[in-house]
């Protein structure tokens, strides 16, 4: 098992036997927009770092601090899959630590 920015708490990337897991991305931008762009970024730079991009995401789980956020965050989103294969998703509503508006999680193969 490979992990990546691994801390005491947690690894930001696991890759295993295959496929990988991240953690929950997220950020402190001002805009639900800027922290959807900042988290997807986050998830391309560790897909990188396992050898994968946004061809080997088979699901994305997404949780919203508020609901009424869902159409901005999907355009951000949509843009930033308009050129490749969309993975099955999940998006639902959750209180998240103050600050953030979004997490976003993927999962995929790396083989």
């Amino acid at each position: 098992m490979r992990r990546l920015l691994e801390d005491k708490r947690m690894s930001q990337i696991i890759s295993y036997n295959g496929f990988f897991e991240t953690a929950g991305q997220v950020s402190l931008k001002d805009t639900i927009r800027a922290q959807t762009k900042e988290a997807l970024d986050k998830i391309d730079d560790l897909l990188q770092r396992v050898g994968a991009d946004k061809t080997h995401i088979t699901r994305i789980q997404i949780w919203l601090n508020d609901m009424n956020d869902f159409e901005s965050m999907n355009e951000v989103y949509e843009e930033w899959l308009k050129d490749y294969p969309k993975p099955v998703r999940a998006c639902v509503g959750a209180t998240l630590v103050s600050g953030y508006k979004i997490e976003i999680q993927a999962f995929g193969y790396t083989r």
